[in-house]
């Protein structure tokens, strides 16, 4: 009897939880959603993850890669801030891909194995407003080869950019691309010094004058931007596709493209700048002694309030590591993104969740730490050498560009990923306002004079006044029927030092925030 029943136990066991991990229920799941879109018979990656043939064919090199966090590649730290379609293991997926490489890699019933994603050569943009291609290239080369192709837009007039696209033509060959519009004359220049298509420049395009205007890496999806946001390209510019083909590649042939949505209509210019450069270091200039390391800093103060949708950094080989962040005249820091392991061969421009808005006077910083010793395995030189600022492979750059636009109230509501929730400050709320909205006065604490703004949805009457702590009127400051958004300065050196309160009605609502008056 005791035996019968402990047998009973150990079948309630087997059936309640403790069964192994198998590939058709669970792994295969994981691999096609995070690992496929470069493991593919035309991707980037060694080899190929599309079946459970495949991945059990490779598996102790799978549980090595996820365990490490080698892979997926993914270089910004969760843990500091979230991002947009980061490409991360959760400990769960970690541990069920353990247990199925550890158990034997059991296959599991094949009727509930999902079915491995497909990969069009087409794109996801249906009905592109304009497709751009480069000339077909023939890749021969030993080392890493960045080719700057020029392609003219024919556009007379000024566009903007909703969505966009790179599709490579040999997906297996192609690292990464940074896409650049120009309208000088520099890059023809240098297409027809080449006799080949296009031409090499490592870094950028080797015009002062290009904008850049997207970046893709393996993986990765269409871009679209929040609605009426866009990307301008002037009238009559060329585009300029930077493609990276690693070394090692011969006789293999690729023509890349882009896909375009475009718009005509005015709209909110989305730039993408580097306001964090190697130009203005606090701590400059960028040198790297041989067998030393260096961390150089860089800040900027924001004159204006702005939406931020994206950050990508930017170093060479001599990199290690580089953070950057923001702190606001309240003194809250804002996280951006920590790269606490840098690998050049891997860098994007990375989306926040939600448009993140970046407050007037707040300072936003960035440090990166450079080792140029034989310590940094990517080091070029071998002994180390003396290594300055330029766009060459072996010499060094530090940029945090930012992809962003003037802010307008609301912004910080627009879900760019609504998966991640966590790591962002602001409350998710409807993205349509339509109650009067009053923003942080700046500065506060205030010496003299304050800025206020605030945003009334449609035309109506409205009121702004000053309380003091016990609730006594000190000022009528506006009184006005208006609509949108409304910026006021007011003089409140008369007033004596302590704590207000600043109150907006309309329409019955109430909004109020504290100021301090020194």
């Amino acid at each position: 009897m005791k035996k019968l029943i402990y047998t009973l136990f150990i079948s309630l066991i087997a059936t309640q939880g403790f069964a192994q991990t198998d590939w058709s229920t669970r792994v295969a799941n994981i691999i096609y959603s995070n690992c496929s879109s470069c493991h593919n018979p035309n991707g980037i990656a060694p080899f190929s993850l599309m079946s459970y043939t495949d991945a059990n064919d490779n598996a102790s090199d799978i549980l090595d890669a996820v365990q490490d966090h080698s892979m997926p590649p993914w270089p910004p730290d969760p843990a500091y801030n979230r991002l947009a379609h980061e490409r991360v293991l959760t400990d769960q997926e970690i541990a069920d891909i353990a247990d199925w490489v550890n158990n034997g890699t059991l296959l599991g019933d094949t009727s509930l194995e999902p079915d491995a994603p497909v990969f069009s050569s087409s794109g996801e943009i249906v009905s592109p407003d304009l497709v751009l291609t480069a000339p077909l290239y023939t890749v021969n080369t030993t080392d890493d080869l960045y080719r700057c192709f020029v392609i003219p837009t024919g556009q007379s007039t000024l566009k903007y950019i909703n969505g966009l696209e790179a599709i490579p033509g040999d997906r297996s060959i192609v690292h990464h691309i940074l896409i650049y519009s120009d309208t000088s004359a520099t890059p023809l220049q240098l297409d027809a010094a080449d006799p080949d298509p296009g031409y090499t420049n490592f870094g950028g395009t080797g015009s002062n004058t290009s904008q850049l205007i997207g970046i893709w890496v393996p993986g990765q999806s269409a871009y679209f931007t929040p609605t009426g946001m866009g990307i301008k390209l002037l009238p009559n510019a060329n585009v300029i596709l930077q493609v990276h083909y690693p070394g090692g590649i011969s006789n293999r042939m690729d023509s890349t493209k882009i896909n375009l949505k475009l718009s005509s209509n005015l709209q909110r210019e989305i730039a993408i700048e580097a306001p964090l450069n190697h130009y203005f270091l606090d701590n400059g200039p960028l040198i790297l002694p041989p067998n030393q390391t260096r961390t150089f800093d860089a800040h900027y103060t924001l004159g204006y309030d702005i939406s931020t949708l994206a950050i990508g950094p930017h170093m060479h080989l001599l990199g290690r590591s580089i953070r950057s962040y923001g702190v606001t005249p309240l003194n809250d820091t804002i996280p951006f993104i920590d790269i606490p392991e840098w690998d050049f061969h891997w860098q994007g421009l990375y989306s926040f969740p939600r448009v993140l808005k970046i407050p007037v006077g707040s300072v936003i910083y960035s440090s990166a730490f450079y080792d140029n010793t034989t310590a940094n395995p990517e080091n070029p030189n071998d002994p180390p050498a003396w290594v300055y600022l330029g766009e060459g492979t072996t010499d060094e750059m530090m940029l945090v560009y930012f992809a962003y636009t003037l802010y307008f109230p609301g912004d910080e509501n627009i879900i760019i990923d609504s998966s991640v929730t966590t790591g962002i400050n602001q409350p998710i709320t409807s993205t349509i306002i339509t109650t009067c909205q009053l923003y942080d006065p700046a500065p506060n604490p205030a010496v003299d004079k304050i800025t206020v703004q605030y945003f009334i949805p449609t035309l109506a009457k409205h009121q702004l006044e000053l309380f003091d702590v016990t609730g006594k009127l000190c000022r009528s400051l506006k009184s006005s029927s208006e609509q949108g958004l409304i910026t006021q300065q007011f003089d409140i050196s008369d007033l004596p030092s302590g704590n207000y309160f600043l109150t907006l009605s309309s329409d019955g609502i109430q909004r109020t925030k504290k100021i301090i008056r020194q």
